[in-house]
């Protein structure tokens, strides 16, 4: 459903620019610039290329006013980026297929209006508030639902008119919960009702009977000058049960070391949250959606504290 932009464009009578195969950040940009384009929708892979070239060519994307983030989290880096060196509002967005697409928004309104820029980045960290028709709540193992106090951690479930009752030609109704759908993911929300995605479940790293958030760690480690990509993973540990590793692919031409990594990180992120080990490489995998393919990482990562 490509997010429902095409019906969305189509509705709104506005021009649709599709890349192709050009998702480079020089074919991205001259595309952009070309076109005049206002709103760029995508995930933040796409977006680390196009704003790593703009930083090394000195260009500025002088047409385009929003950026809708989804499909992972987007950093504070890329948020503060686009504001700063662009001009460009970032909206950080969820959803599902299930959900046909839309699930939560974090456009601006008068309450993010009245807050400093510093907190109003960190609000955009958020995936946002729900849309019309959609409830999200979030609930413990048990199926407790849990405060909203922007804390308390637990899967995130959704409920509405045009949420999916079934899988086509599945049987299988676990993922859904009188009325609610599991999405699957672990999410907070707070008082104002914004919800933040912690993990997808099955990547949350559980280390010594505590979680970790992998996406947090990641957005603060995205946020260090040298590096272009990064993921964290939980790999097996003999005695924590699961420790986080920290895989980083460097920006052309940057140097870092592992201790210079980990001392970057060691006043934003809590203690035992700090990856016991860091590892530069060339590349990470994606889907075709650009999405980090962690359980492949895992795998071959697997055996990096057990050997």
């Amino acid at each position: 459903n490509a997010w429902g932009v095409p019906y969305a464009a189509t509705a709104g009578g506005a021009r649709l620019v599709l890349p192709g195969a050009g998702m480079d950040g020089a074919s991205l940009y001259e595309l952009i610039d070309s076109e005049n384009v206002s709103l760029l929708l995508g995930v933040p892979t796409v977006w680390l290329g196009l704003l790593q070239y703009c930083d090394q060519e000195n260009r500025k994307l002088a047409s385009v006013e929003e950026v809708v983030i989804g499909g992972s989290a987007a950093p504070m880096s890329m948020i503060r980026a686009f504001q700063e060196k662009h001009d460009a509002f970032v909206i950080h967005a969820w959803g599902m297929t299930e959900l046909s697409p839309m699930g939560t928004l974090n456009s601006m309104n008068t309450y993010m209006a009245g807050l400093s820029q510093e907190e109003r980045y960190k609000l955009q960290t958020k995936q946002g508030r729900p849309i019309y028709g959609i409830e999200i709540r979030i609930v413990d193992d048990a199926g407790q639902e849990l405060p909203h106090d922007g804390k308390a951690f637990g899967r995130l479930q959704v409920r509405g008119p045009w949420v999916a009752s079934s899988y086509y030609k599945h049987d299988d109704q676990s993922d859904w919960q009188d009325g609610w759908f599991d999405t699957g993911d672990v999410a907070t929300l707070d008082a104002q009702g914004y919800m933040n995605i912690v993990d997808r479940a099955k990547d949350v790293i559980k280390s010594g009977g505590e979680w970790i958030s992998s996406i947090d760690v990641e957005n603060i480690a995205i946020g260090h000058d040298a590096v272009a990509e990064c993921a964290v993973v939980g790999v097996p540990h003999p005695k924590w049960d699961e420790r986080p590793l920290l895989l980083v692919v460097l920006n052309p031409g940057a140097s870092l070391t592992k201790e210079a990594m980990l001392e970057y990180l060691a006043d934003k992120i809590v203690k035992w949250w700090m990856p016991d080990e860091v590892l530069f490489v060339e590349e990470l995998p994606h889907t075709p959606t650009g999405k980090l393919l962690k359980r492949q990482l895992r795998d071959q990562y697997q055996s990096v504290y057990t050997q």
